[in-house]
């Protein structure tokens, strides 16, 4: 989200999306920054508000379009070094705490430790030439929290008292009653878990979860269990934790990814990654028998500490499927609690609002219908409902002695990235890959004499997806007929321009196809020339 007074420019947050099953072959979702390199000499400065990859996973990508000054806590730079080092993108990082404003252009920045499922988290209070504006970040209350992962809520309380402009809140969990829990709500059912199970427990949770793997790092240790890391993401963001003394395991009580050869019998406590049963991940290779540093069996037990995230239902069912084939117990959110979300539900989020008391109200974070409902949950609790915008990626809202309003869109598109997170993916070319996965493909070969455009021989087809067996034969013959006549039928104008010919042959073979078996697969036709 781009912040703009006159000709200065913030940048919030630098996120990737990971991409649904509907785009084949891409591996993540970066924004277009087109916006911001054309802006590029006015960008003061990048705010970071904590460490998940959609709040910092696309950073190198607006370095690149926009060199700037990075500003984030210390765990949250750790992290994002990380990242921009594969990318091999270097920046300018300075280091925010809570309490202690910075000057970035005509803003003044103040950092607020908000409480969420990442250590470091930050909101920010930006004073600006027309007023305060509260950037939320993704947050929850959790009062009962030690002070460092607590949201505090007296520094948004004197803001309130200052007089906000408008607050920018997190609406994940707008659809969700209640108090969002907190983290030592998951110890009980940990403690459980590592005390009747006689071998490894693996738990998988996402790698920048440090305040739960501090707590069932610390389970893992009364209990008498060796902890270890496994998966790269998992390694490399409990390294940085370390590194920064924010996750707290002792050397001697660390088992390294070397030290994992033993068999289901193994009494450690291994961090994994693939919660999301991702294929190629630790987690989903374990489930298959085919990681080469460790095992699953019989007494083991596999507990998913994470929200299923929406679209990797099948991928997770089948990882647990796997695992219960090698004889492992697997503990998940739905049988025992040791999960809790790091958004606030419905009464944190009007806990925010009562604190900050903002003249306006700018839902953000989640799907259309979740700020919808943070707008109507407002409106329930006397807030002004013409005073709540409603924005969607684009949208422009703007502030002025007047008012607040929505005043037209700039491009916000999205980039697609392959496998290798560099070369960029078309949305033709996404589009053609679902074609071919729901309707299959279709490849006439066609030989014609290249003085006359007559036929050389009968036509030749090739069909993937679209039929088998003996109807796929007769499919053929049938399909092959029909681009015979149609090649003979053509105008004595046509005979000898192969692209007319081409177009001609793939709408005479749509038609057949799409009368013949109700699917519209593709349609590639090959014209030879001899």
């Amino acid at each position: 989200m781009v912040v703009e007074w006159e000709d200065h420019l913030l940048l919030l947050d630098a996120g990737m999306l990971f991409p649904p099953a509907e785009m084949p072959g891409v591996d993540s979702i970066v924004p277009d920054f087109g916006y911001l390199s054309e802006r590029k000499d006015g960008l003061r400065g990048i705010l970071l508000t904590h460490g998940h990859e959609d709040h910092i996973g696309a950073l190198s990508f607006a370095l690149q379009a926009a060199p700037a000054p990075v500003y984030g806590s210390r765990l949250t730079l750790g992290l994002a070094r990380k990242r921009l080092q594969e990318r091999g993108v270097s920046a300018d990082l300075r280091t925010v705490a809570p309490g202690e404003a910075i000057e970035v252009g005509p803003f003044r920045v103040h950092p607020i430790r908000v409480a969420h499922s990442v250590l470091d988290n930050l909101a920010f209070a930006i004073e600006t030439p027309a007023g305060v504006l509260l950037a939320g970040g993704d947050f929850k209350i959790d009062a009962g929290a030690p002070p460092e992962e607590r949201t505090e809520l007296e520094a948004i309380s004197r803001w309130g008292d200052r007089g906000v402009l408008a607050l920018l809140s997190d609406s994940t969990n707008a659809e969700r009653r209640g108090v969002t829990g907190g983290e030592d709500d998951v110890v009980p059912a940990f403690e459980d878990v590592i005390s009747r199970t006689r071998g490894r427990v693996l738990v998988s949770c996402f790698a920048t979860s440090i305040p739960r793997m501090q707590r069932v790092a610390d389970a893992a240790a009364r209990a008498d269990r060796k902890v270890a890391f496994l998966g790269r993401r998992m390694v490399d963001n409990a390294g940085v934790a370390i590194d920064l003394g924010l996750l707290q395991v002792p050397e001697g009580t660390r088992l390294g990814t070397d030290e994992l050869q033993g068999g289901p019998g193994d009494r450690s406590l291994v961090f994994v990654s693939g919660s999301q049963g991702e294929p190629l991940s630790a987690l989903s290779l374990i489930s298959l028998a085919e990681h080469r540093q460790i095992s699953a069996g019989p007494g083991d037990t596999v507990v998913l500490s994470a929200r299923v995230i929406p679209g990797n239902e099948r991928a997770v069912s089948r990882l647990i499927g796997n695992l219960f084939r090698l004889g492992c117990d697997v503990v998940h959110p739905g049988l025992e609690k040791v999960h809790v979300s790091g958004h606030g539900n419905r009464e944190d989020l009007l806990e925010l609002l009562r604190r900050a008391r903002p003249r306006h109200l700018v839902p953000v974070h989640g799907e259309y219908r979740m700020l919808a409902q943070h707008a109507r949950l407002a409106a329930s609790a006397g807030f002004p409902a013409d005073n709540v915008l409603v924005a969607e990626d684009g949208d422009v809202v703007s502030f002025s002695a007047h008012g607040a309003r929505k005043e037209g869109r700039v491009p916000a598109g999205r980039t697609l990235l392959d496998r290798s997170g560099v070369g960029e993916v078309e949305h033709l070319v996404v589009r053609d890959r679902r074609h071919l996965s729901a309707q299959g493909v279709v490849v006439p070969i066609i030989v014609v004499d290249r003085q006359t455009g007559r036929l050389e021989s009968a036509p030749e087809i090739v069909t993937r997806g679209v039929a088998e067996g003996q109807e796929a034969a007769s499919l053929n013959e049938e399909a092959g007929r029909l681009l015979a006549e149609t090649i003979e039928a053509r105008p004595g104008e046509e005979r000898l321009d192969i692209e007319a010919t081409r177009e001609r042959v793939r709408q005479a073979l749509r038609r057949f196809l799409r009368k013949r078996t109700q699917q519209r697969p593709l349609v590639v036709p090959v014209i030879m020339e001899v």
